[in-house]
C-alpha cells in the first residue's frame, strides 16, 4: 500500500460508563475521579472523568486494526492531553500523515482526538513502523525446494545499504542476544534456527518492535543442502550476506573420554566445523565481491586450560574449529574478510541446563567478579569484531572469562 503525506484517518466512539468500568477492573484503577461521581462533583466536575489510557486503547485499534493496519509496530508516541473526557462523551480520532519513508517503511502520524463538541482534547505524534519481516521456513519437505522455487518466490529485493549479518542458533541464548545487538546497530539480521520457530520469530518481532528489520530461516547446520539454501534466501532478498556469526550447538551430554566413540565427536564436528565450512563456501564469495565480510566462530575458553570432565567430544569439535579459524583467517584476509574466535567461559543459557548447580557455582567462584559471564558480554564483544573498525583483528580466538587465560 502507498501512503500519501497529509492523508486522513478518523474513527469515533463512545466512552460509555460501562467501557470505564471493564476498564477500572482490568487496569485496577479505581481513582474516585473515574469511579465515583458524588467525588468529581466536590472537585467541581459535572461528570466522572474517564482514563486518559482509554483514548489511547482506541488509538491502539485504529492503528493496528485500520490505519495503516494489520503488521504495523506502534513504535513512539507523544501526548499533550488539552481537555478531560467524561463518562459518555464521544471522542473523534483523526491520524494524518505528516511524514512517510518508504525504504524504512515508517509512518509519522499527527494524532488528534476531539470531543462531541469539536474541542481538541489530545494531540501528540505516532511513529508507527510498517513490518516487512518474512519467515522462511525451509524444513522438510525440503525436496521440492531447489533454486527455481526461491528465484520465484516474493522475496528477490534490489542490494540493501545496510549490512546483513547472519547468526546460526539465535532463536535462544548467546545466538539470540547477538542478533538483538546487531539489530540495534542497524544491521539486517538473519536469525537462523533449527528446532524451535516460534522462539525465532519473537527474535525477529523483538528486533521489529524496536525499529530493526530481521527475518527468520530454518537451517540445519550439519546439513550442507539446507546451508546452501538459506545462503540463497538471504541473497534473493537482500542482495549481500556481510557478517556470519556461527553459534548453533546440539545439546552438550557429559561423556567420560575414554568411553567416547567417534560418532559422539561427529554430534558436534558435524555443526561445529562442517557448518562453518558450508557456510565459508556459500557466502564468501558474496563477500569477496564486496572486499568486505566478517566470520565470527563461538568458540570455549576451554580452550584454553583444562577441559571440564565429561566435555572431550564438545572441547575436540571446537579445537578443530580454531584449526579451521586460524587457517582460514590466514588466507582469506586480503579480501577485507577477517575470521575470529570468540570463546566464553561458563555462561547460563538453555544450553547448559543439565549442568549441575554446584560446577557453576565453583565457575563463578574462580573468577575474580564472583559470578559468570553474561550472553550481554559475550554479545557486545562479537558486535565489535563485526565493526568496520575492527579489520586489523583477525585470526584471534578471544576469551570471554574473568579467568587468567
Amino acid at each position: 500500500m502507498m501512503y500519501t503525506v497529509g492523508d486522513k484517518h478518523q474513527e469515533s466512539f463512545v466512552i460509555s460508563k460501562e467501557v470505564v468500568a471493564k476498564f477500572a477492573e482490568f487496569s485496577q484503577d479505581y481513582n474516585s475521579m473515574h469511579t465515583d461521581s458524588d467525588f468529581v462533583k466536590s472537585r467541581g466536575y459535572a461528570r466522572r472523568v474517564s482514563h486518559g489510557v482509554i483514548q489511547l486503547s482506541y488509538l491502539s485499534k485504529i492503528i493496528g486494526m485500520d490505519f495503516p493496519g494489520n503488521g504495523a509496530m506502534w513504535i513512539k508516541q507523544t501526548i499533550d492531553w488539552l481537555l478531560p473526557v467524561f463518562v459518555n462523551d464521544e471522542i473523534n480520532i483523526v491520524l494524518t500523515i505528516k511524514e512517510y519513508s518508504e525504504s524504512a517503511n515508517l509512518l509519522i502520524l499527527q494524532t488528534e482526538i476531539f470531543n462531541q463538541n469539536e474541542q481538541k482534547v489530545m494531540t501528540g505524534l505516532a511513529q508507527v513502523k510498517i513490518t516487512t519481516a518474512i519467515s522462511i521456513n525451509l524444513q522438510k519437505p525440503i525436496e521440492p525446494l531447489n533454486i527455481v522455487d526461491i528465484e520465484s518466490t516474493p522475496l528477490q529485493k534490489k542490494s540493501s545499504d545496510k549490512k546483513v549479518a547472519l547468526v546460526t542458533g539465535s532463536s535462544r541464548g548467546i545466538g539470540r542476544e547477538v542478533a538483538k545487538k546487531l539489530a540495534q546497530k542497524n544491521y539486517l539480521v538473519v536469525v537462523n534456527y533449527k528446532n524451535n520457530k516460534s522462539m525465532a520469530d519473537e527474535v525477529v518481532d523483538s528486533i521489529i518492535s524496536l525499529g530493526g528489520e530481521a527475518i527468520s530461516i530454518y537451517a540445519n547446520m550439519s546439513n550442507e543442502r539446507e546451508v546452501d539454501l538459506m545462503a540463497q534466501a538471504i541473497l534473493k532478498k537482500w542482495g549481500r550476506c556481510d557478517i556470519v556469526i556461527h553459534g548453533a550447538s546440539p545439546a552438550l551430554t557429559l561423556m567420560q573420554a575414554e568411553k567416547l566413540t567417534y560418532s559422539d565427536v561427529t554430534n558436534y564436528l558435524d555443526v561445529y566445523l562442517k557448518g562453518a565450512i558450508s557456510l565459508v563456501n556459500v557466502l564468501s564469495p558474496n563477500m569477496k565481491k564486496n572486499q568486505f565480510g566478517r566470520f565470527v566462530f563461538l568458540g570455549t575458553s576451554a580452550l584454553y586450560a583444562t577441559p571440564p570432565a565429561g566435555m572431550a567430544a564438545y572441547v575436540s569439535a571446537k579445537e578443530a574449529l580454531w584449526g579451521y579459524t586460524k587457517a582460514l583467517s590466514s588466507e582469506i584476509a586480503r579480501n577485507g574478510i577477517t575470521v575470529n574466535m570468540v570463546s566464553p567461559s561458563l555462561t547460563i543459557t538453555d544450553l547448559t541446563n543439565d549442568i549441575p548447580a554446584r560446577v557453576k557455582e565453583v565457575e563463578a567462584f574462580k573468577s575474580p567478579v564472583k559470578r559468570l559471564v553474561t550472553t550481554s558480554d559475550i554479545a557486545s564483544q562479537i558486535v565489535h569484531l563485526c565493526s568496520e573498525n575492527s579489520g586489523y583483528v583477525n585470526g584471534v580466538n578471544l576469551p570471554i572469562t574473568a579467568m587468567p587465560v
